[in-house]
């Protein structure tokens, strides 16, 4: 009899132990951070830009979300109180009311929009977006940068990452869809009476436009701010690329630097 119950407690440890074990070893599905649920959008920037109507303003009243990765900010003063941020569909321009946006948006850094209650609109056919719309002057309204205030109730900062690669366009193919984007435009020069030349007019903080040529003759202005740290370098004579922002004003096509960093032009010129 004795056998027989160490024989029956032996096997209910045995049990409890493979129970014990199985327990430990099941997997269950972890729960999203309230990070993952903040970085998860539900509308892209393209779709962002698609619900804008030329010369209107549209406030957005739907939850949605957008996330993107910083391409350029206010870092050498040559995009003023703005950030450029894009994704895997487009690129926008997001209108910003504080200074040093840098420091918290630096090039690289994963964001999330909260698009409620804030607004598009455009600039000379660059779609923006911003908080609100100035009609001091009822014959040419503007929108409204997000004021610093309010930086953290819209946007959710995100982690860096380490590479941005631009896109690379002929000039001759570059229209809406790239506005806002971060290019590269290849075997390109400035024109001849644009070489050796300031890339703005730091003395009178006038903004330039300075003409890239590819080699087959398409055109592109380079925009440059004369509050840019770099506008009193001089542009290089050689041929190679170029990167930077895409944008348009009106009909016109341009390109904006982040820094002169973004001109690598080392090669022969056109022949």
């Amino acid at each position: 009899m004795l056998y027989h119950t160490s024989l029956k407690y032996y096997i209910y440890f045995c049990l409890s132990i493979c129970i014990i074990f199985n327990s430990c070893e099941k997997k269950y599905d972890t729960p999203p951070s309230n990070l993952d649920v903040a970085f998860a959008p539900d509308l892209s920037i393209k779709d962002l830009r698609a619900k804008h109507a030329m010369g209107k303003f549209e406030q957005i009243t739907e939850s949605k979300l957008i996330v993107g990765v910083v391409v350029a900010n206010d870092q050498s003063d040559n995009f003023y109180k703005s950030i450029v941020v894009q994704d895997t569909s487009g690129g926008i321009t997001v209108r910003m009311d504080g200074i040093k946006l840098d420091a918290n948006f630096p090039i690289g850094r994963k964001i999330a929009i909260k698009l409620k209650d804030l607004w598009l609109g455009d600039y000379g056919k660059m779609i923006q977006l911003g908080v609100g719309v100035d009609n001091s002057d009822p014959t040419s309204p503007t929108l409204t940068g997000i004021p610093q205030t309010l930086f953290d109730q819209y946007i959710i900062k995100g982690e860096l990452v380490n590479s941005l690669t631009p896109i690379v366009v002929p000039i001759n193919t570059l229209n809406n869809n790239y506005q806002s984007m971060l290019v590269q435009l290849d075997q390109v020069e400035f024109t001849p009476t644009d070489t050796a030349k300031t890339y703005g007019d730091a003395v009178n903080k006038q903004s330039l436009n300075r003409t890239i040529r590819a080699c087959n003759g398409s055109t592109i202005l380079l925009r440059t701010s004369g509050y840019a740290n770099f506008a009193n370098a001089k542009t290089p004579i050689g041929n190679g690329s170029i990167v930077g922002i895409y944008s348009v004003f009106g009909t016109t096509k341009q390109l904006s630097i982040r820094d002169s960093f973004d001109v690598n032009l080392k090669q022969p010129r056109c022949k």
